[in-house]
């Protein structure tokens, strides 16, 4: 099935919605048609001049990036420079560039997640929580058409409390109702009131999912108008924030950890500064510029915060703390969201029958530095 840059918009904006962004940031589709048909897709770390020429290589007509080409206001675009010679090649190539940031990094299968993953850790939980957009969806169902309902709940993040997935709570009673001239009721006749016996069930979902939960719902109902109530929480969204932290278990010794770091993340250079632990149990990780993280990482009591640059001055600031600053160069730290994103982009492609080629541009070691 032919697929448009608009619907699969629609879909990573579910997964990736764009309030999980900072407010600065800049995310969503960038450049291109929303109405623009896409038979290749590709998945990139930023539009870099190697990326989009990459892309325009092998055909692609939509182009998923983790780094914005515009971040602010741009009153002129050269094409004898940055960003305007990377913004003609796309024009060129006829191609859609979209950009999911610090929503990307909040995500509960983001970037820091990717590299903790990489890493080998158990035990994931973001460093930061802050995002709160829970819903309470309650819908009414005719008893006896309870399981269906609940097989059309059955959808990733939906339900989902702590290390319990599919979490739904129900309750029996009686749901009254008079069908109008001209309605098709599942039970009982037009103008006479109708009793049935209802099940109240209830379960939470982000508030970027609602809208599709509530289709399949629709879809699986047997009433011609299903009614539900959908209300904000105040809950903590789970697995959303930045930064993870993570377990070793058991601990492993200082020399193997950073062997394995080097050799898990083709790190071509790793700087440290602080405190050197001889066992490492606690690891805090985020990708790209974690230095905002270092008071969370001491306060999660990490004993090694792994992230893709820091500075001079953090190194400086927290040299007394008991917390070994790990920088691994920024590429290498985010790089590893790649083939998670281009995954779920094709399982998603088959699941719906789109036809649509997913390609990740994923480079070995680190492109953007040379070191002497």
């Amino acid at each position: 099935m032919a697929v448009t840059v608009r619907e699969i918009i629609h879909w990573l904006d579910s997964y990736y919605p764009p309030h999980w962004a900072e407010d600065w940031d800049q995310v969503g589709l960038q450049l291109g048609d929303p109405g623009q048909s896409v038979r290749r897709l590709g998945v990139a770390l930023e539009a870099s001049p190697r990326a989009v020429q990459w892309a325009v290589e092998q055909s692609i007509q939509l182009l998923l990036c983790h780094h914005p080409v515009f971040f602010q206001p741009i009153s002129r675009l050269r094409y004898d420079r940055e960003p305007g010679r990377t913004v003609r090649e796309l024009i060129r190539g006829d191609m859609a560039l979209w950009v999911a940031h610090t929503n990307l990094d909040a995500a509960p299968e983001g970037v820091s997640t990717a590299l903790a993953r990489r890493l080998g850790l158990t035990r994931l939980q973001p460093l930061e929580e802050k995002i709160r957009d829970l819903c309470k969806l309650v819908v009414f169902v005719p008893a006896g058409y309870e399981e269906r309902l609940q097989e059309a709940l059955k959808l990733p993040g939906i339900g989902e409390i702590g290390a319990y997935r599919y979490c739904t709570f129900s309750t029996r009673g009686e749901g009254r109702f008079t069908p109008e001239t001209g309605a098709r009721p599942f039970q009982g006749s037009a103008g006479q009131e109708t009793r049935a016996a209802e099940t109240r069930l209830e379960v939470q979902v982000s508030q970027a999912r609602a809208e599709e939960l509530l289709q399949r719902l629709r879809f699986a109902h047997p009433y011609e108008e299903m009614a539900y109530d959908l209300y904000p929480l105040q809950n903590r969204s789970p697995g959303v924030g930045i930064g993870r932290l993570g377990m070793y278990d058991p601990p492993r010794s200082w020399e193997h950890f950073i062997q394995f770091l080097r050799e898990a993340t083709e790190a071509p250079v790793i700087q440290v500064s602080g405190k050197i632990p001889e066992r490492i149990e606690r690891v805090a990780v985020c990708g790209g510029s974690g230095r905002s993280l270092i008071p969370a990482a001491l306060s999660a009591r990490a004993q090694v915060f792994v992230t893709g640059e820091i500075g001079y001055h953090p190194s400086v600031e927290y040299s007394g703390a008991d917390l070994a600053l790990v920088s691994i160069g920024h590429y290498v730290s985010e790089k590893w969201i790649l083939p998670v994103l281009g995954q779920q982009v094709a399982e998603t492609a088959a699941a719906r029958g789109w036809d649509v080629e997913v390609l990740v541009h994923l480079e070995q070691g680190d492109p953007t530095c040379r070191y002497f």
